[in-house]
């Protein structure tokens, strides 16, 4: 392959600066640009004065004819323009010529005369009248007889190797001067992108809140990406905060269930065998709420990963996965009933069921006489035919004012924070990604007394079939 053979070429381009592969582009399409300007305009130029000079030599040949024509031909042709005028008869002889014409020999042959009466132009040696230029011939037919007008090309050609001597000196000149005033003002363009450069060498993961790129003042696609950049910046800096309180937070809330283990452990070597159960019942109660930590846990890692997505969709009869769902509850600390009416939704399931179990969870933690799930029609948002999820129990509440802030994660009301009656912290914060993803909201309202746990999911346009 001929290709392999360059790759030395493409390695060379690929290691030279953005600035050098700039310059040498613009400096090679400018080169070609001038080149191919200076040809054209030579060549432009060169057939420009020959016209010129075939017009000359047929106004001069016009006016020797008109004189042939009256009859009055002089035996020494004048010519203020041509060069070389001579009257060539029918035969190919010479009746008349200007000075420094042959009066002889014509300056066409018989053939090249032939094609010239048709209003032809020839382009001959200058051997014939002892010129190293050539001679450019118009010939006039008069009845049988033939005016012929030559001129020398040598003032065109002296015209165009100047030109071409201009060419030959200038066009690496210019091209010299594209290249340096390329390179500088790509150089002043490339030199926000060095800053940029230079600010994100220096921007540590550690010191990312106090760090960003700076922004050029010009209003250009470089300051554009700039923004651009620092509002990227941004997001990673919240990402990086709100994980690390997220670590943080969990390693707190496992501190305790496992400094609690220790504890038990610990006494229980000093206990008889016959006292161990008691704290193996209390060991327990540890290793379960370890269990729903690690299990919120996994959860919420993989709503942040998914990035707030769904990771499977399908139609979903909401109605029966509730009373499903609520079956479980039928030796719950307080009693659970359910009323559904038939509502679909395009959504996941497992992700829906656990909307559910931990709304309910929470319900029956909190009640103190019965926790009602209810599944009916909500009001049309935009146009969207809604369903609504309702959990309502009657415990002591939350109030107005933390509402919104039991949706943070690993946050708990007051009355919430023991280890036999709080939860882990992330229930609710999971059921509102979820509920997100499903393109739903969900809020917390008074029940008198209580609390009741609304949420709002679109009905799927088309029933499963």
């Amino acid at each position: 392959m001929i290709w392999p053979r360059f790759r030395w070429l493409g390695e060379w381009w690929g290691a030279r600066s953005l600035r050098a592969r700039i310059t040498i582009a613009a400096s090679t399409l400018f080169a070609i640009a001038v080149v191919t300007g200076t040809l054209v305009l030579i060549t432009v130029l060169r057939q420009s004065l020959i016209r010129g000079i075939d017009s000359s030599e047929g106004k001069t040949g016009d006016d020797i004819a008109a004189l042939v024509i009256r009859g009055d031909p002089p035996s020494t042709l004048l010519s203020s323009t041509g060069d070389y005028v001579q009257l060539i008869d029918a035969d190919g002889a010479v009746q008349g010529n200007s000075p420094g014409a042959d009066a002889v020999t014509s300056m066409l042959k018989p053939t090249e005369l032939a094609q010239a009466r048709d209003g032809g132009h020839f382009t001959i040696g200058g051997a014939w009248a002892g010129l190293d230029a050539q001679l450019r011939v118009t010939a006039v037919p008069v009845g049988r007889e033939t005016v012929l007008v030559a001129t020398s090309l040598g003032r065109v050609d002296q015209s165009v190797h100047l030109l071409r001597t201009v060419a030959v000196v200038g066009c690496p000149l210019a091209v010299l001067v594209m290249a340096l005033a390329t390179y500088w003002f790509v150089g002043r363009t490339l030199r926000p992108v060095a800053g940029l450069r230079l600010g994100a060498e220096e921007i540590t993961a550690a010191g990312l809140a106090d760090q960003r790129l700076p922004v050029p003042d010009a209003q250009d696609e470089v300051q554009r990406l700039a923004v651009t950049l620092n509002a990227m910046l941004d997001r990673i800096d919240t990402a990086t905060k709100r994980q690390r309180t997220f670590v943080g937070d969990a390693a707190h809330e496992l501190r305790s269930p496992l400094a609690s283990l220790r504890v038990q452990l610990e006494v229980a070597e000093r206990l008889p065998p016959e006292d161990w159960n008691a704290v193996l019942r209390d060991s327990l109660v540890d290793v379960n709420r370890l269990e729903l930590l690690v299990d919120d846990l996994l959860a919420t890692a993989r709503l942040d990963e998914a990035g707030g997505a769904l990771r499977r969709r399908e139609m979903v009869e909401l109605d029966v996965l509730v009373a499903r769902t609520c079956t479980a509850y039928s030796n719950a600390r307080v009693p659970v009933t359910v009323h559904t009416a038939p509502m679909i939704v395009d959504g996941d399931p497992d992700g829906l069921r656990r909307v559910i179990v931990n709304l309910i969870d929470n319900a029956v933690r909190h009640a103190r006489t019965g926790v009602a799930v209810a599944v009916i029609a909500g009001r049309h948002t935009a146009g969207q035919a809604t369903v609504q999820i309702e959990v309502t129990d009657d415990g002591p509440g939350i109030p107005a004012h933390e509402r919104q802030r039991v949706f943070d994660r690993f946050y708990r009301v007051g009355g919430s924070r023991s280890r036999e009656s709080g939860g882990t912290g992330l229930g609710l914060p999971i059921v509102r990604d979820l509920v997100r993803a499903h393109g739903g909201t969900v809020r917390l309202a008074d029940n008198q007394p209580g609390l009741r746990a609304i949420i709002t999911l679109p009905i799927a346009a088309e029933p499963p079939r």
